[in-house]
Parts: C-alpha cells; structure tokens; sequence
C-alpha cells in the first residue's frame, strides 16, 4: 500500500484525496502549514511538520498549493525520494526546475504534470477524429466567470487573482493550450496579447487571445477570460474535407465529414476522468515516455510564457 502526500489541501486536492481514498488502495496524507478544522475526509492524516514527512517517507506527493509553490515544493518532496504528481500548471516562471530536473534524474523519479482534460472524453474522441487529417485551423474558446469558481470561498483571496502566486487567466486556464498540443502536435510558435480588463484580478490577466502555429503548419487562435458570465469551454477544428466540434461543458461532439454529420454524446463526469488520469500516473511511474513529463512540461510552460506580457 503507497504512501501518499498531499500538499495543498484546497479544492482540487480535496477532491483528489477523495478520488485516492475511494478508488485506490493507498495511505493519504496531508501536509498541513498549520492546525485547522480538520481535513475533509477523516481518513487523511494530517502532518504538520516536515520532520514528520522526513520520518513518513512517502512514496508518492500530489503537489496541489498554489502555482508559484510548486517547484521548491516538488524540489523538498523529490529529495525525500517521493515521484511527483503536480497539479497544472508545472510553475509561474522558469526557476528551479532544471535543478528538480537534476534531482529527479539522479533519484530515478518519475515527474508528471497533470492536465486532466487529455483525459476528458471529448477531448479523447476530438483527437481520435483528427488524427490523419489535413488540419487548416482550429478555435478554442475558454471563458468563465472567477467568483462562481468555488463556491462558499472569497475568490479575493485565493491565488488566481494575484501575479506572484502564479494566477491569470493564462496559467489558470492553460489547459487549452495543452489539450489544443495534444490534439493537433507540437506548438511551434505563439503569439498575442494577454492583459487585465476587469477589475476581479488584484494585478494578474484576466484574459489572454493567443495565435498559435503549430508543427503541422496548423493556425489556432485560442481565447481565455474568467470575467464572462458566460460559461463556455468549446473547440472548433476545420480540415480538409469537414469540420469538428466539440462541446466540453456538454460533453458534445459534432463531426461533420463529406456531407454527412455523426453526433456523439458523452456523459461528463470529472471525477471520472480525474480519476482515469491518476490511473495513468500510477501506471506509468518509472516510464520515461510518460506524457507531460518533466522535461516536456518544461518545454511547454516554456512556449506559453512568451505570451505572459501582462
């Protein structure tokens, strides 16, 4: 039975705690900075000291706090010997991670970056659609409104709204961008803008549009914001000889080909594929071709941080 540590029991880690607790047979853990209520399941131990993690020894850290924590977070855990799961984005900027590179290379620690919606269905079956074709152009469009994103919480305070911690629309919401590289290949190039239209941010984006060129020659012009009322999380791909759409939030597919048009429905359970992606972690632990690894986590926060000019 592995050891599992949490660290940032907020609302994504609360929910993979419960995903481990229910469908895993592990021990959970959470490192917390100081006492509180309790956690939310009473099966999570709590620890409250890294000497206590240091005498645990666990064999597994889901890396959950805010952005701007993860890499020395992740640094502290690999040098403890633990593999690393870590909640998108991998960090704010480029500091330390060739240095976590290093650690994890030398301790034989598999690294991975979790971008859940690789492992939502529409995303599976717009990909699967895809493949083999001559794409011309893609649009995705990502916009949401940041009060309603955890209810009973004060969005004011958590970390999305400020720069340093790693907030903005463009790191919040660089799934996008990962799922639209997962899709169509490789980004080449990324060009835009990104900047504060609102005043729901303290000083980070609330909004980024973004042209990307990818390896296949592909344009894709992607636009993100958490100030519309709108709800919307849609991708658009024109090809030569139809067109695909996909709706994640109703969990549709649209694929029209030749004159013809098959429609597929999926049932959007995020737990579920949340709990497909932790699958695929634990099954890949010690495979160096595991996708968002490390080093190609690396590359990519690399390529969408040209685009943070805010």
């Amino acid at each position: 039975m592995k050891k599992v540590l949490i660290l940032g029991l907020g609302s994504i880690g609360k929910r993979h705690a419960g995903i481990l607790l229910k469908y895993f047979e592990c021990e959970v853990y959470a490192f917390r900075s100081g006492r509180r209520s309790g956690p939310c399941d009473p099966r999570i131990r709590e620890v409250f000291a890294w000497s206590d993690v240091e005498r645990l020894r666990p064999d597994i850290a889901f890396i959950t706090n805010p952005t701007s924590l993860h890499i020395d977070t992740a640094i502290r855990c690999a040098e403890l010997g633990m593999h690393l799961f870590i909640e998108k984005p991998l960090s704010h900027n480029l500091a330390g991670i060739d240095r976590l590179e290093s650690i994890c290379r030398r301790n034989r620690l598999t690294c991975y970056t979790a971008y859940c919606l690789r492992f939502h269905p529409v995303i599976k079956k717009m990909r699967f659609l895809a493949r083999g074709k001559k794409i011309y152009h893609a649009r995705v469009v990502c916009s949401s409104y940041l009060p309603d994103w955890r209810p009973g919480q004060d969005y004011r305070k958590g970390y999305s709204v400020f720069r340093a911690k790693g907030g903005g629309a463009l790191l919040d919401l660089s799934h996008e961008f990962d799922y639209i590289q997962y899709i169509l290949g490789i980004i080449k190039k990324i060009e835009g803008i990104t900047g504060r239209a609102s005043a729901l941010t303290r000083d980070a984006c609330d909004f980024a549009d973004a042209l990307l060129t990818m390896g296949s020659g592909a344009h894709v012009n992607i636009h993100v914001n958490f100030f519309s009322r709108i709800n919307e999380r849609s991708v658009r791909i024109d090809f030569d000889g139809g067109s695909i759409r996909g709706d994640l939030l109703k969990g549709r597919v649209d694929f029209l080909f030749r004159g013809k048009r098959r429609v597929f429905i999926f049932d959007v359970d995020r737990d579920r594929y949340i709990r497909e992606e932790i699958c695929y972690f634990f099954d890949n632990i010690g495979n160096k071709a595991i996708m968002n690894s490390l080093g190609e986590s690396k590359r990519f926060l690399k390529k969408i941080l040209e685009l943070k000019n805010e």
